[in-house]
């Protein structure tokens, strides 16, 4: 398969809130048990960004089923007012969030000491090296493999609705062939996969209740096939794009490497953090109705009906943030083939793959540490209350960076070496299947999509991605009668 069609990622897990301002604990009070907020304490306003006077400010919540998710996710844009000299000209907006209210040391200390005695400290430190290491690099290739052979999947859909041999483009290519696909064949996909996608956003509601009253058989297969729709329909939305940009778009080097700066910090003016790029393996999630079914929703609002804000939400991450990141992606992914040992596909990929490793297992076990900065040293107390999000986007910057590699590096190694069937149809349904089944069997087949509502991360291994998914398959099997009995009936053998 050409190179240009050895681009592949899964549109990043999503759902992501603006940042907060960083909460220090000042030495001289904590006596007084109270968190100093870097906004409130000051006596004048040092920016306009917050400070907006809006008609029942306090009134704006939320939504209750739909959660924000993903890497800011922790700290969620809530709305309280502030001042009341002010009240009586509208409420302020403060993008101080109430998970940031006061907490008495001892309360904290005592919540600490209660989920340390839940698990040893021991088998905590195993969960903590164990989670990265399994889910980036066990499930990681089986998921790369699922979205690789769902991608050449609808690439030879795409050479038979063109009338061209159904391994156009997988065998080789070149740049000649891109003018081949016909607009009608490539909007045509992706608009059905558009409205797959609406429906999904609109019904999501009635998908929970329905699935909520079935047998948990029943519920755990209908969970799997709502998944597979879903993380197909992402595919076809992603080839599409992408193709789309191929064909119709000058393919000179400095073009496209402008086009993903370009989106990239059109991604930061926008909703103000690169989050948005981070898929796995920084994300993995678990299948469960609670994390798979509701569409995070990062929107703050007042007395509206549901099915606008699914509708607003579809539209933000379908169709605007989809956009952008697809082009930031596609224009790196690129340079890298053109670039990095074109002729040399296995070289090529080794060195992809060591790269995102290497970025990735810092950025993943030092994640506390590098929360942490600001309350050690003065420097970064310093950035982080004047540039509180810019910090984080370096990070995700580099975590994308990461994902780009890595999932180049897992995908060039399939595309060269795969191959089971004389029709090549054959070996990537097949594969597609099975991988999928597997990701089944694992409890994590929605990694393919990413989590889509908030998941519980009861240890906090990692505050800035939520990469609980090892530790939330540790809790169920502990959560089974069999291992909460088996203490007891050892005790009365004793």
């Amino acid at each position: 398969m050409s190179q240009n069609y050895q681009r592949r990622q899964v549109l990043s897990t999503r759902r992501q809130s603006t940042s907060l301002p960083v909460f220090l604990r000042d030495s001289d009070e904590v006596n007084l048990e109270r968190r100093l907020s870097t906004c409130v304490n000051v006596q004048r306003r040092l920016s306009t960004v917050s400070q907006l006077y809006v008609p029942h400010g306090t009134e704006y919540h939320p939504q209750e089923h739909v959660p924000p998710t993903g890497p800011e996710a922790h700290q969620p844009f809530l709305v309280t007012s502030v001042d009341d000299e002010y009240a009586s000209g509208g409420r302020r907006l403060s993008i101080i969030s109430h998970r940031f209210e006061p907490i008495p040391e001892d309360t904290s200390e005592s919540i600490a000491e209660s989920e340390l005695g839940k698990l040893s400290k021991f088998h905590r430190n195993v969960l903590f090296i164990c989670e990265p290491l399994i889910s980036g690099l066990i499930i990681f290739p089986i998921l790369v493999l699922f979205w690789e052979c769902g991608w050449n999947l609808v690439l030879i859909l795409l050479n038979i609705l063109n009338g061209f041999h159904v391994n156009l483009h997988l065998d080789e290519m070149t740049q000649e062939d891109f003018e081949s696909y016909t607009w009608q064949s490539l909007l045509g996909p992706y608009l059905i996969a558009q409205v797959i996608l609406l429906v999904y956003y609109l019904g999501q509601d009635k998908v929970h209740h329905f699935l909520k009253t079935q047998h948990w058989l029943i519920r755990a297969i209908l969970l799997k096939l709502h998944i597979l729709v879903l993380a197909s329909c992402y595919i076809v939305q992603w080839e599409m794009l992408w193709t789309i940009w191929d064909q119709f778009t000058p393919h000179e080097w400095y073009f496209e490497t402008t086009v993903s700066i370009a989106s990239l910090f059109a991604l930061i003016v926008f909703i103000g953090h690169l989050s948005d790029l981070i898929c796995s393996p920084f994300v993995f999630s678990y299948d469960s109705i609670e994390y798979c079914v509701f569409f995070g929703c990062p929107l703050l609002t007042r007395e509206m009906k549901t099915w606008k804000i699914n509708f607003i939400n579809y539209i933000l991450y379908e169709i605007i943030i989809s956009n952008l990141s697809i082009m930031t992606w596609r224009g790196f992914y690129h340079c890298l083939d053109e670039y990095l040992y074109p002729d040399d596909l296995a070289l090529s990929a080794g060195i992809c793959l060591i790269l995102g490793y290497v970025l990735y297992f810092p950025l993943m076990y030092f994640q506390t540490y590098l929360e942490e900065l600001n309350l050690k040293y003065e420097f970064w107390t310093f950035v982080s209350i004047n540039f509180p999000q810019f910090y984080r986007n370096i990070r995700h910057l580099l975590a994308f960076v990461s994902c780009v590699f890595a999932w180049r590096g897992y995908w060039v190694l399939c595309d060269a070496y795969v191959d089971i069937f004389y029709d090549y149809y054959l070996t990537y349904l097949f594969l597609y299947l099975l991988s999928f089944v597997v990701l089944c069997l694992l409890q994590t087949a929605s990694s393919t999509n990413g989590p889509l509502s908030n998941m519980e991360n009861e240890h906090n291994f990692f505050p800035l991605y939520p990469h609980c998914y090892v530790s939330t398959v540790h809790g169920k099997i502990l959560d089974h009668p069999y291992f909460q009995s088996k203490p007891a009936e050892e005790n009365t053998q004793l």
